[in-house]
């Protein structure tokens, strides 16, 4: 291992990704407020979200995953990696936690480099030799140096929140379809307000997705700097698409984005949460060796 050397995310696209999200979460802001919704209404509600996915982001990562945590005694040679990581780019060491998915991957949660959580699943341990196992522990760790745990935690927040209330008022519609036309104007601007979170939610996918690919182009060129052997994480990366051809779960699916390789192939590149295993070769090839 090499001491670390940090890799910049691409930044015009990380600048118009994120100016492009602050567009949207405006545009929900000024629906709230067109709705008659006072400012410190606005306010106090976008700060319950943005403190209940703080607080709550790994919790759940680990529900989702059934991610249960280990100790050194249980799992040496993992952390014993995880030490070295830690020792060599001077980073808070993370907790660790194994998931029974039967696909190789391995997934960074948390709200902060002091409260993470590596998962790996049993079928990565399996399938990865010591020496590309360190390469997949380095990408996660990257994650961490680069502070995407905090910043994926929070901006994502306001997205997950329009998309769980539309999800929420859809199946209040679906189980009882004239309760919301018996509540009168509140109910059809109920309705109203789900419909426009649904697509803003669904729109504001799109730049979270850019973010994504860019946060993790920059985590594979960091780990390759760590190791100082692009070629290590190249060969943990092949591995590891060849498992994903197991059959997906809907766990794995709630976490797609957090991986160190999608969850689910996305049909268009615009919706992909990593970039093409193509793409990222080719990326690490062009890294001196």
């Amino acid at each position: 291992m090499t001491q670390p050397r940090q890799s910049r995310l691409p930044r015009p696209r990380v600048l118009a990704a994120l100016a492009a999200l602050a567009l949207i979460y405006a545009v929900a802001a000024a629906c709230l407020l067109v709705a008659g919704v006072p400012a410190l209404g606005v306010a106090v509600l976008a700060a319950a979200v943005f403190a209940a996915q703080w607080m709550w982001t790994e919790r759940l990562a680990r529900r989702l995953t059934r991610a249960q945590p280990v100790s050194a005694a249980e799992e040496p040679e993992l952390h014993a990696v995880v030490d070295r990581l830690c020792a060599l780019t001077h980073h808070p060491r993370p907790r660790l936690a194994i998931s029974p998915d039967p696909a190789p991957n391995a997934w960074t949660v948390g709200r902060s480099a002091d409260h993470t959580t590596i998962i790996v699943t049993r079928a990565l341990l399996r399938r990865l030799d010591p020496s590309e196992l360190t390469a997949v522990l380095a990408h996660e760790v990257a994650h961490i140096a680069h502070r995407d745990v905090s910043l994926m935690t929070l901006i994502s927040a306001p997205a997950l929140a329009m998309t769980w209330f539309a999800r929420t008022v859809g199946r209040g519609l679906g189980r009882a379809p004239g309760a919301f036309f018996q509540l009168g104007f509140f109910g059809l601007v109920t309705l109203a307000a789900a419909v426009v979170a649904g697509l803003l939610g669904a729109l504001s996918q799109l730049p979270l997705r850019a973010l994504s690919r860019a946060r993790e182009s920059a985590a594979d060129a960091t780990a390759a700097a760590y190791l100082g052997q692009p070629a290590l994480l190249s060969s943990a990366l092949l591995k590891l698409h060849e498992g994903a051809e197991i059959p997906r779960t809907d766990l794995r699916a709630a976490v797609a984005a957090l991986g160190v390789i999608a969850a689910t192939p996305p049909r268009n590149r615009w919706l992909a949460t990593h970039p093409s295993l193509e793409t990222r070769l080719a990326d690490l090839a062009r890294l001196p060796h």
